[in-house]
C-alpha cells in the first residue's frame, strides 16, 4: 500500500498544489493545503487505490479545505472585532471594572472619535499593537521607527484615550 500510495501522490500533488496555489494566491499556504489533503488520503486508502490519476473528488476535497479555512479566518476577524474592543476596553478601565451594558456603545463610540482625532501615524501604531496584536519590535520593524518610539506612541494614545473616557463619566454624573 505504501508503494501505491508514494507513486500516487509523486503524480498528483504537485497538481493538487498547483490547483491549491490557484485559489490561494500563496505558495506555501497551497503546500499546506495539499500535504493536509495526501493525509487525508492516505487515512482514506478506498478514495485513492486504484487510481492513476486524481480526481475530480479530490480536487473537491481541495477546494473544500481552502474553503474551510477561509470560514475559519473569517470567525477568527469576527471574534477580533467584536472581542478586541471589548478587552480594549477593559484595559483601559482596569482589570476589575465591568461595564455597564448601556454604557459599552457610548464608550465604543467614544475611543472610535478620540482615535479618529490623533495622529494618522500614531492610530496606525496603536491599531498595529492591540488590535493586529504585534509586538512593539515587530512595529517597529514593520515602521521603520525604534521601540521605544512605539512605546511612547502607544503610551500616548492610551493617556487620551483614558483622559477622553474620564471626562465622559465625569459629565454624565451630572445628567
Amino acid at each position: 500500500m505504501e508503494k501505491e500510495f508514494q507513486s500516487f501522490f509523486i503524480r498528483n500533488f504537485p497538481k493538487v498544489k498547483n490547483f491549491a496555489k490557484m485559489l490561494l494566491k500563496s505558495e506555501e499556504d497551497a503546500e499546506d493545503v495539499s500535504q493536509d489533503i495526501f493525509l487525508k488520503l492516505w487515512m482514506q486508502p478506498e478514495i485513492w487505490q486504484g487510481k492513476e490519476e486524481a480526481d475530480s473528488y479530490i480536487y473537491s476535497m481541495t477546494k473544500n479545505l481552502i474553503l474551510d479555512r477561509f470560514k475559519h479566518i473569517s470567525v477568527e476577524r469576527e471574534y477580533l472585532n467584536i472581542v478586541v474592543p471589548e478587552t480594549l476596553l477593559s484595559e483601559l478601565m482596569g482589570e476589575d471594572y465591568v461595564l455597564e451594558q448601556m454604557y459599552y456603545k457610548d464608550i465604543q463610540l467614544l475611543v472610535r472619535l478620540t482615535l479618529e482625532h490623533l495622529p494618522e501615524k500614531r492610530v496606525q501604531i496603536f491599531k498595529m499593537s492591540r488590535f493586529m496584536h504585534l509586538s512593539n519590535k515587530e512595529i517597529a520593524e514593520r515602521l521603520d521607527l525604534s521601540v521605544r518610539t512605539v512605546e511612547h506612541q502607544i503610551y500616548l494614545v492610551l493617556s487620551e484615550l483614558k483622559k477622553a473616557i474620564f471626562l465622559y463619566f465625569f459629565l454624565s454624573l451630572f445628567k
